[in-house]
């Protein structure tokens, strides 16, 4: 099944982005390649190889998600962004990012569905003003051809 990740604006000033181009894009990789599970199923020379980098870079950068970061905004895990699992690495904090899109996700919906409401209100209100405008005008129209019409007398 084809995904996408959202990438949070908050991570330009994170220490991620301190960090070399190569250690940036091995994490946006690992970001991309994650599952539902914040789980990056990959060896460390597929990853390099999708990351667009050196073995040695990509490990140089995995060595750095594992290690405590005192600056991360983040204090669970000490800072720490991935651990070594079985076949590949787990996001640590992937369900908290999860909640948050979770939650942006949903604001957006109801964002988009009072649009929607306010676009059929207002269509609403011009279809009715039309259908006044329509009415007046044949009203008028009938008034015209009343008033056109010769009155003729009364038989007494």
């Amino acid at each position: 099944m084809a995904t996408y990740t959202k990438l949070f604006r908050n991570i330009l000033q994170s220490t991620i982005w301190q960090e070399s181009l190569e250690t940036k894009i091995v994490w946006i990789t690992m970001l991309a390649l994650k599952d539902g599970d914040g789980m990056v199923m990959s060896s460390l020379p597929g990853l390099a190889k999708s990351a667009g980098v050196t073995i040695e870079q990509c490990k140089a950068a995995l060595e750095k998600f594992k290690l405590p970061d005192p600056y991360s905004s983040s204090k669970a895990n000490e800072g720490r962004r991935i651990e070594d699992v079985e076949g590949g690495w787990f996001i640590l904090n992937h369900f908290k990012y999860l909640d948050e899109l979770c939650l942006e996700d949903r604001r957006a919906y109801w964002a988009m569905k009072q649009r929607e409401a306010r676009a059929r209100k207002n269509n609403l209100a011009r279809k009715v003003k039309k259908r006044e405008v329509d009415m007046m005008r044949r009203v008028g129209e009938t008034m015209e051809t009343l008033e056109a019409v010769p009155e003729t007398p009364a038989p007494v």
